[in-house]
């Protein structure tokens, strides 16, 4: 019999691998739940959970949601009357506009500063005059995982009299100095800390903050049966709390092989004319890590990608507008970002990374 030649062609490199806790560090809270016998309902559980990501971010009223989505909705139904536009950048995952609808608000989608990737104050407050009807809110979005500027839209809220809302939904691990505006995040699986389904609302404004818990469980305030607000049932389980705190346990560790894994896509990239995000990996860490890549080498570099079995994202897809079912919404010219969002690139970036897995997704790149 002839001798079947061994397939030589690498294994391909994916693009993410999230890792949640384990079952052996997942058991003590289990065991806990076991013996408290308390499922949902703003469990004990729970309520450590949203104390400890309240210290984690410097110290903030937590309400927790059952996703990331859910958070900015609820934020911004507690902050602005329903039926006007929100200015929100196009450049940004879909579900921040379905958020925005759900709300009841129109989203109005504008550019983002190419060089934060983010919408700035100045570029909202230049697309007042232009807005055909009332601005009701802003929602300001953090760039994968970058630390928004809280003191800017302090200031332009203050300005305007138009409430802001931030969906900060990678950005936890980045986040300190949260005031009066509320800032959401996302807990799911892709995040730096992950606890498959999740999310949060952080606020200094206590009494907001009530009203939001409130509004995740139908309404009810306090110890009374009565709903007070409309509202749903956006909780998590006792279950997903237990998930959070052994998540919390190990996230020491789990940012510093971020970092470090940054840091070593950083050293290989020097030189070449792709750009990471500015902070990336020294002042705040992503578990989607991009590359701006220049325009010109854009279509030669995804081939070398592909070619060499490297998978990669547009985690943002190429704007709201580009989504058949926000294809009518209104906006301003959007074609700073038809020409920015193209070129931002997810890289594989996960613990499961080699040296040489890291030498052939860099490899590609110019």
């Amino acid at each position: 019999m002839p001798i079947q030649e061994r397939d030589a062609s690498p294994a391909t490199i994916k693009v993410l691998r999230p890792k949640l806790p384990t079952s052996a560090e997942l058991l003590p809270y289990l065991e806990r739940i076991d013996s408290a016998r308390t499922y949902s309902n703003y469990g004990p559980l729970n309520g450590e959970f949203a104390r400890r990501l309240g210290d984690l971010v410097g110290g903030s009223h937590t309400t927790l949601t059952s996703n990331g989505t859910t958070a900015i909705e609820l934020a911004l139904r507690l902050r602005c009357e329903q039926g006007g536009h929100c200015l929100m950048p196009a450049f940004t995952f879909i579900a921040s506009a379905h958020a925005v609808c759900n709300a009841g608000l129109t989203p109005y989608l504008l550019e983002a500063n190419p060089d934060t990737l983010a919408l700035t104050p100045e570029i909202a407050t230049a697309a007042l005059k232009s807005v055909p009807g009332p601005v009701a809110a802003v929602l300001v979005v953090s760039a994968f995982g970058a630390p928004p500027d809280f003191v800017a839209w302090a200031d332009f809220e203050a300005r305007h009299g138009i409430p802001v809302v931030f969906d900060a939904a990678a950005a936890l691990t980045s986040l300190s100095g949260i005031g009066q505006q509320p800032v959401c995040v996302s807990l799911h699986a892709t995040k730096t800390l992950g606890i498959g389904e999740g999310g949060a609302i952080f606020c200094a404004d206590q009494a907001l903050m009530e009203r939001a818990t409130a509004m995740t469980g139908f309404g009810f305030a306090g110890q009374e049966r009565l709903s007070s607000l409309r509202a749903g049932n956006y909780r998590i389980s006792e279950y997903a709390a237990a998930v959070g705190l052994a998540a919390l346990d190990g996230l020491p560790a789990r940012l510093q092989e971020m970092r470090d894994l940054t840091a070593a896509y950083a050293s290989r990239l020097e030189g070449k004319a792709v750009q990471l995000q500015r902070g990336v990996g020294t002042d705040w860490v992503t578990m989607t890590l991009n590359v701006m890549v220049p325009a010109a080498d854009l279509a030669a570099t995804l081939a070398r990608l592909d070619d060499a079995k490297v998978e990669w994202r547009r985690w943002w897809g190429l704007g709201c507008h580009r989504h058949p079912a926000f294809k009518d919404v209104p906006r301003s010219d959007l074609s700073a970002t038809d020409a920015l969002a193209p070129r931002v690139i997810g890289l594989p970036f996960h613990a499961d990374l080699s040296a040489g897995d890291l030498d052939r997704v860099t490899g590609c790149l110019q």
